[in-house]
């Protein structure tokens, strides 16, 4: 009995002592997870799951957990970290919780424990997140083979993006391009999701049927004559055309032509590009041409429906007017009139002349160099004074153009001012300038305010007679300032100059520009022209630059053709006609633009570049006159591109195709 307990104990014992040797070799060979991990398999990818694209978009204080998927093969570990770029603006904490601190971009990494360089980030921007998503059809029929875009807009507009992510639930029914664009593959039915793209889940779809289609019926070898005609045509502008139907006619712009010719026996050989066809009923359309070309006046205008052969012709000709402009001469006594002329490139055909009343002393001829003529004034004037003269031209159209012409003529006894008329808008901060002259006296001269609404615009004026003028608390309308001016050396002779300041209430307008993937634009420009029927009234035409994506202007109130491009002029787009009046209360007309480019980043290539920033780039072959931005950013249009820097240092070749994209720079070799 006492032999099997003791037989017993030691087999115990040895099982004991076989399992304590076991358990040290194991904890002295065990390695971390990520050896491990690396040992005996890799990892492939690491993606986050729950976001439609790799971005998002949070209201200040809110937060969203990442969800990730790590791919491997082996035993490879699947756990992540994660990281922030910059902590200011978004925090994340270990399981993936992202927390919007303050408004800005921040990147949160995404990143493999067992390999490091397994990664995916995600751009989180604390803003203005979408809070609906809408397309322009619930549902839609199609046949086999046909296209159409569905277009989404995404609410609030000033979303911090406005780009969505398109999907089709069936591809072999129906496919769906990333600008929406959705083509019928086979009978059936699809559902088309947009996805708001900055992840706050916001969708909208259309139900899409698909259909065969319907045997064609053979073409008629006699097509019937068009049952409808062109009634009127009128040219609103020098770009724009409007013309009415007798009847309702659909039409695209590519349906238009447009032609000029000078001569009424002539032939049409000048084409116009249609760039835009606007129509409510589909009876008056107004169509726009392309903005860097323009209708000349009295030149023959003809547009036809290119598919009926229905047109209709018009003169655009010049209204006749009377224009009226005054000129300053001031001569000194017995002073040379080499240099003094008038230019008479006025109004159309033959033109008739006439001055009169000229200082004593003056005379003129008319001088035609068979391209223009100008009036030249000879002479040396002998008196001390001034005097009128008003210079009359004719055209044969009946239009009038008159010049009066002002001569001071001075000498050391005799002082004299010449005042203007400036024009401002209402409630800007002011200006400093001198805007009238002074002729005469000894040439030293003291400034004083004399008289007029200097008070109200605050004015003050210096030793050197500029004055420092503001219109904070102007309001619209007509005022003067009198400024005496008194010579030095004799306080008895003296002037007055009365300034006209016209206060106007402008147009405040101002426009988010966008790529294609709803992301505002680094740079780019705008231009605005004015336009009118009027001869006698002068364009508004400027020009200015978009930073971030931004612009603001204020112009004087009239009509405008509005174009917005990017920094290389290779895409643009025009709104016309836009009728710009005084805005109410501070809150501008705003426009809010897409234009169809792609960001295209540009890094130094590690192997084979030794830039470490970049100038102005340009096209290596010349192929854009206007250049392309410069920086590691551009905004392209879709498109092959090989580009250099301006000095010659830096390459770049890629291809531009419906995304954004990074190309690496590479010296020349």
């Amino acid at each position: 009995m006492f032999m099997k307990k003791h037989a017993k104990t030691s087999v115990l014992k040895r099982i004991l002592a076989v399992v304590i040797a076991v358990t040290v070799a194991v904890s002295i060979f065990t390695v971390p997870d990520a050896e491990v991990s690396a040992a005996t398999g890799k990892v492939k990818s690491v993606a986050v799951t729950n976001l439609p694209a790799k971005q998002l978009t949070l209201k200040k204080g809110k937060t969203f957990t990442l969800k990730s998927k790590v791919t491997v093969t082996g035993k490879a570990s699947k756990k992540v970290t994660y990281k922030t770029s910059n902590k200011k603006i978004a925090t994340v904490n270990a399981k993936g919780k992202i927390t919007a601190k303050k408004k800005g971009t921040a990147k949160i990494y995404v990143i493999s424990k067992a390999d490091k360089k397994k990664k995916c980030t995600v751009t989180v921007t604390v803003g203005t997140p979408v809070t609906k998503v809408k397309l322009n059809k619930t549902k839609s029929t199609m046949t086999i083979g046909k296209k159409q875009t569905l277009k989404a807009t995404v609410t609030p507009k000033k979303a911090s993006s406005k780009a969505v992510v398109w999907k089709s639930s069936n591809k072999k029914v129906a496919t769906v391009t990333s600008k929406g664009v959705v083509k019928a593959k086979k009978a059936g039915t699809a559902t088309i999701t947009a996805t708001a793209k900055d992840g706050s889940g916001k969708k909208a779809t259309c139900k899409v049927t698909v259909k065969k289609a319907s045997a064609a019926k053979p073409a008629d070898p006699t097509p019937a004559a068009p049952d409808y005609a062109i009634k009127s045509m009128k040219v609103l502008g020098v770009e724009s055309i409007e013309i009415t139907f007798s009847k309702a006619v659909v039409l695209t712009k590519a349906d238009f032509e447009i032609f000029a010719k000078q001569y009424s026996y002539g032939t049409y050989k000048k084409p116009y590009q249609v760039v835009q066809a606007e129509t409510s009923d589909h009876i008056t359309y107004i169509l726009h041409i392309n903005d860097e070309d323009e209708f000349q006046k009295n030149t023959y205008i003809k547009v036809a429906v290119k598919t009926s052969g229905v047109y209709k012709e018009c003169i655009y000709r010049d209204k006749t007017v009377n224009i009226q402009k005054t000129r300053y001469y001031a001569i000194k006594v017995n002073g040379a009139l080499e240099s003094y002329n008038d230019d008479l490139t006025y109004g159309t055909g033959y033109r008739t002349y006439s001055i009169d009343k000229l200082p004593v002393g003056m005379d003129y001829y008319i001088l035609n160099d068979m391209i223009d003529e100008s009036i030249v004034f000879t002479g040396s004037p002998t008196e001390a004074g001034e005097t009128q003269s008003l210079l009359t031209c004719e055209d044969e159209l009946g239009n009038k153009y008159q010049t009066t012409i002002i001569w001071m003529i001075y000498d050391e006894n005799q002082l004299y001012s010449r005042s203007t008329t400036c024009q401002y808008f209402s409630r800007e901060n002011g200006v400093y300038h001198k805007p009238y002259s002074v002729y005469g006296g000894s040439g030293q001269y003291t400034y004083e305010l004399a008289g007029g609404d200097y008070e109200l615009f605050q004015t003050t004026i210096s030793t050197s007679g500029y004055m420092r003028v503001s219109f904070e608390n102007v309001d619209a309308g007509e005022y003067q300032i009198q400024v005496k001016i008194t010579d030095k050396n004799n306080p008895a002779l003296y002037t007055v100059a009365t300034i006209t300041y016209t206060i106007i209430d402008g147009a405040h307008i101002s426009a988010i520009v966008r790529d294609a993937n709803g992301d505002p634009i680094r740079r780019g420009n705008y231009s605005l022209h004015g336009y009118s029927d009027d001869p006698s009234q002068k364009l508004n035409s400027t020009s200015g630059s978009i930073q971030d994506g931004t612009m603001s202007y204020t112009i004087i109130p009239g009509n405008y053709n509005i174009t917005f491009y990017n920094a290389s002029h290779t895409a643009k787009y025009t709104f016309y006609n836009q009728k710009c009046p005084v805005n109410s209360g501070d809150e501008p007309m705003t426009f809010d633009v897409t234009l169809p480019v792609y960001p295209v980043t540009i890094v130094p290539d590690p192997e084979k570049s030794t830039a470490t920033s970049f100038g102005y780039w340009v096209d290596v072959n010349g192929a854009n006159a206007y250049g392309y931005e410069s920086g590691d950013t551009l905004y392209l249009p879709n498109g092959t591109y090989y580009i250099k820097t301006e000095d010659g240092k830096s390459y770049a070749r890629f291809t531009v195709n419906g995304k954004s994209l990074t190309v690496n720079a590479y010296d020349r070799q």
